[in-house]
């Protein structure tokens, strides 16, 4: 043999780190460079590093023709052989290259290489081998900046004399991993091709491929004269054709992959919210990173009715729109017939309830999301789903972006106030006496489920307490239909201030606020968002759902008792119902038992 040729040995790796070894210890004393292009950072491993003469190059992909074509960029000769680690050259192979390479070739060409297959363990008599995208061949390429050879099977190639030997996964189990990468693949190339995408259709021509694919390896390639290995080879060759589909609609609807395609034409979103006053503060994250990562996009926003004010101000916001709790079919087709002018291309519900879902099915959109927090998922483009049951709400609806093939850029939550509404609440403190110069402490005691209240009696001892400690000055938070339910709590401590007033007037207080203390509700995410420090008292509610753990710490408090009876889906709370008002009631809550002196000291705690 010459003592260098000018060839470059392009091995694309893709299978263990014990063939890669094995196939660069049979090149190695063979004098063509040598480029080595893996999708397993594991095997960069500088023992392969032969005094310069071997390159590593990484590459992130499954396809050995898109490793191929990585190393080809890489070579500086215009002679490449294309192997795979899991291949040997056999001599008489090297002597029939270096003999067609000096024979020379102006055009670029592609010679194909006959395989010695072992498969299960098994030398096989046939050359039963994957439907691969390229085959291992030796090509020659004129210009390395036009590579032009485009996947395929290259039958009329001419072959070289001598073999390959390929070595094929040694289990059941491996060879249904090696299915799983090629059908990957295959799905890939099914959404690159302009051929019609019929579900339908492509079903029963993936059965019809499949069916042939076993025919051809079993009876025309002789597999059965293999044996069990033979059938072996011809039924999993023939599942690649249906798992192909399985994973192109898997890849291309459930998780996303064809809205990720496309987010250039995507110009209106709209984001459905259809829930209380904490659930809308939680979208703000939600709303903000649409807009910032999507730019050109306009964001419209469809929530309740009596909480569209938490959204006043937003910048992110270009349309906000309402809609009743208990709207009926005639409002519901109102408000989408007055949507559908904006041309929707996205529509996300991030809240899917029974009603929600009615309201985003009746929406004319190009895609549709359905995202539900733990509930199922209904008739959804995209299916996001969940798998850690202690995953916050904040987390799980940015797995919307992170589907579409966006990268969330935090997650805060945010409230914004002007600055007659920062003046409105200033002069709110003067008319009531309230000094600047005093600690301030908001106490939102109520709450819409009784299961989730600590109790009246202990806001009442705690205000006591706070007032005692630090003389503090507190402003009990309600709505007007509350005012007599705090009055035990205002006749135990008559100094409190009582306020109730609108959702807007409610930011502006808490603003001005030095400490806000409350129920698990509404009012106290409005606290977070505001950045003011925040004592919540937990209840039957799975806690890290509804406050992040990276963002609820610190000065942001939150009172939690693990308790045995809690789950998500508060099966244990449900289970018993008042037969008046069908809200779920409990006759121990013993997840809110915290004392009034434990609350009082993490207050003080806060407040210094």
């Amino acid at each position: 043999m010459h003592s260098k040729i000018p060839l470059t040995i392009i091995i694309a790796d893709y299978a263990t780190q014990t063939s890669i070894k094995d196939c660069h210890e049979n090149v190695r004393n063979w004098s063509p460079s040598k480029i080595i292009v893996s999708n397993n950072p594991n095997n960069f491993k500088e023992e392969l590093l032969e005094h310069g003469a071997t390159e590593l190059v990484y590459c992130d992909s499954k396809s050995i023709y898109q490793l191929w074509k990585k190393g080809i960029k890489q070579s500086k000769t215009q002679w490449n052989l294309l192997i795979t680690s899991n291949e040997v050259v056999t001599g008489r192979l090297k002597n029939y290259i270096e003999h067609q390479i000096n024979s020379g070739a102006d055009v670029e060409q592609l010679f194909k290489v006959r395989k010695k297959i072992i498969f299960l363990r098994k030398v096989l008599k046939y050359p039963l081998v994957w439907h691969d995208e390229f085959p291992s061949s030796l090509v020659f390429i004129p210009d390395l900046k036009k590579f032009t050879l485009k996947p395929g099977v290259y039958k009329t190639n001419l072959y070289l004399e001598g073999e390959i030997v390929h070595f094929g996964k040694c289990s059941l189990s491996e060879s249904v991993t090696e299915v799983l990468r090629l059908a990957d693949i295959q799905a890939e190339k099914l959404f690159q091709s302009p051929e019609n995408k019929n579900l339908v259709a492509l079903f029963f021509k993936s059965l019809w491929k499949a069916g042939l694919e076993f025919f051809v390896n079993l009876v025309l390639k002789k597999g059965f004269r293999e044996g069990y290995e033979g059938v072996v080879f011809s039924l999993l060759s023939s599942t690649v054709p249906l798992f192909s589909l399985l994973r192109y609609y898997e890849k291309y609807f459930r998780e996303g992959k064809i809205i990720a395609n496309n987010l250039g034409k995507i110009q209106n979103i709209l984001i459905l919210k259809l829930g209380g006053a904490g659930d809308v503060v939680l979208a703000t994250p939600i709303i903000r990173n649409f807009k910032k990562l999507l730019p050109r996009a306009k964001i419209h926003v469809l929530v309740l009715n009596g909480v569209e004010s938490l959204l006043n101000n937003n910048p992110y916001i270009d349309s906000l729109t309402t809609i009743n709790f208990d709207a009926k079919v005639q409002e519901i087709k109102k408000i989408s017939s007055m949507l559908k002018s904006r041309k929707i291309d996205l529509a996300v519900n991030f809240q899917a309830t029974n009603f929600s879902c009615k309201v985003l099915d009746s929406l004319s959109s190009r895609w549709k999301i359905n995202r539900s927090y733990y509930y199922r998922d209904k008739n959804t483009d995209v299916l996001v789903g969940f798998t850690d049951t202690y995953r916050s709400v904040i987390e799980r609806d940015l797995d919307v972006l992170r589907s579409i093939g966006l990268t969330p850029v935090g997650k805060n939550t945010e409230l914004f106030l002007e600055k007659n509404e920062v003046e409105w609440a200033q002069q709110f403190f003067s008319a009531n006496s309230l000094s600047r110069e005093n600690k301030t402490v908001m106490i939102h005691p109520c709450s819409s489920l009784k299961i989730r209240s600590w109790g009246i009696d202990n806001f009442a001892h705690l205000c006591r307490k706070l007032i005692a400690e630090v003389n503090c000055q507190i402003i009990v938070n309600c709505s007007s239909i509350e005012l007599e339910t705090i009055q035990p709590i205002k006749r135990l401590v008559p100094e409190v201030c009582l306020f109730s007033g609108s959702l807007r007037e409610l930011l502006s207080m808490v603003n001005e606020s030095d400490l806000f203390i409350g129920n698990d509700s509404g009012p106290s995410q409005v606290s977070v968002a505001l950045d003011i420090p925040t004592i919540t008292i937990n209840g039957p509610s799975t806690s890290s759902l509804y406050r992040d753990p990276d963002l609820v710490r610190g000065k942001h408090y939150t009172f939690n008792k693990e308790v045995h009876c809690r789950d998500l889906f508060h099966t244990q709370c449900m289970s018993k119902k008042d037969p008046t008002t069908n809200h779920p009631i409990c006759d121990s809550m013993i997840c809110l038992d915290f004392s009034v002196d434990e609350v009082a000291a993490k207050a003080l705690e806060l407040l210094k």
